[in-house]
């Protein structure tokens, strides 16, 4: 996982499925965890997950926010379809933050 090359502990990592548990979190961070999470799942976010971004977000910020979890959610499906894996100059650059491997 790249968490840890961005700060981020073993125990916030592994509260990315209930962020609400982690008392490291705040508003923002559960708030940006939750429409990761359903932007990921559903495809499309309700009025009212988008009227809480956009009364914290502006709206370039949000569009940044938007873009990176649409990215990441293309780079996980070509992984997940290609069964690739870290190549070695990204390994080297993140150590073993980077290491998740695909089955083959």
């Amino acid at each position: 996982m790249l968490g840890r090359s961005v700060g981020l502990t073993d125990d916030e990592m592994a509260a990315m499925a209930n962020p609400d548990a982690c008392p490291s979190f705040d508003e923002t961070d559960r708030l940006v965890l939750r429409y990761s999470e359903v932007l990921t799942r559903e495809n499309r976010v309700s009025d009212a997950l988008y009227a809480e971004l956009e009364a914290r977000f502006p709206r370039e910020e949000l569009l940044e926010l938007c873009m990176t979890v649409a990215l990441s959610a293309l780079v996980n499906r070509v992984h997940a379809t290609f069964r690739t894996d870290v190549d070695d100059a990204t390994r080297a650059q993140v150590g073993d933050a980077a290491f998740c491997p695909i089955g083959r």
